[in-house]
């Protein structure tokens, strides 16, 4: 009989385990054959050759890209040097991307930036919100954009408790923004389990110099995220949900859930056109 129990439970075990890998596989189209498009009017960009993370592109044109990101589990093209900050003038006929100096008193050896967003103030002065993984740890760290020196002044370094394994950030006003939590665990191992298990337990929360909290919560791995024109929505990217969360903002800064657009694809950086307000 105990034997019996045993095998039972044993057999019960393989099954969910084989349930929970092909979920897994399903999510993140590991065995899906893609024919190979060239797009066109495409063209390499030189000198980023350690990799992009992240865009945000101003209404002027100029456009800041973070490279050179180390993540668990992730490819690094220059695991032995630190990450940088481009910058692109997409005005120019050939944009070159141009790595900007970050001045001192910053630790520029550890620096590890993932997703970026920038905010104008009344004054047309440029800040650029990084997130970064110094030591796989994550905090936000806030620069002032000299355009002239082509270089980035560092003002600030935000941590918190909630500001755990933190993908992409998108910035409201000074010192203000939402930023997405993309696992749960901060253990590589568990990351995994966790994605391989299909847990819902990342979400969104909101910082401010009076108040942190979580405002949306029930995503797999919560990445990209974007605010609408008329600062009224914010849009989420569930990778591994395959979808994008359409979020109406509140007056105390929470969030709810209007729609769930489903796509057949891992969904990361999200991008609105200033012109016609979509999303991409």
């Amino acid at each position: 009989m105990g034997k019996l129990v045993v095998l039972t439970l044993l057999g019960v075990g393989l099954a969910l385990v084989g349930e929970r890998f092909v979920a897994f596989r399903e999510r993140i189209n590991a065995f899906r054959d893609l024919e190979p498009v060239e797009p066109p009017n495409c063209h390499l960009i030189e000198g980023i050759e350690n990799g992009s993370e992240d865009i945000d592109i101003l209404p002027s044109g100029l456009a800041f890209i973070s490279s050179g990101l180390k993540y668990p589990g992730m490819p690094s093209f220059a695991p032995d040097e630190p990450g940088q900050i481009f910058m692109m003038d997409l005005n120019e006929q050939n944009p070159r991307a141009q790595a900007l100096t970050i001045s001192d008193g910053f630790d520029k050896t550890s620096f590890n930036p993932h997703g970026i967003s920038t905010f104008i103030d009344k004054d047309h002065t440029v800040y650029l919100y990084v997130v970064n993984h110094p030591h796989m740890k994550s905090t936000v760290e806030i620069f002032k954009f000299e355009k002239q020196q082509r270089s980035l002044v560092h003002l600030k370094t935000i941590e918190h408790e909630l500001l755990q394994s933190v993908n992409d950030i998108v910035a409201l006003g000074p010192e203000q923004f939402y930023a997405t939590r993309d696992h749960y665990f901060t253990s590589h191992f568990l990351s995994l389990l966790e994605m391989f298990i299909g847990l819902q337990w990342t979400y969104v929360l909101f910082y401010s110099p009076r108040e942190v909290k979580v405002v949306a919560g029930g995503f797999s791995s919560a990445n990209g995220i974007t605010v609408s024109l008329d600062k009224k929505y914010i849009y989420v990217a569930d990778v591994m949900a395959k979808n994008i969360h359409v979020m109406k903002i509140h007056d105390n800064w929470d969030l709810t859930r209007l729609k769930v657009i489903q796509l057949d694809t891992l969904v990361d950086n999200l991008t609105i056109d200033p012109d016609t307000g979509d999303f991409s």
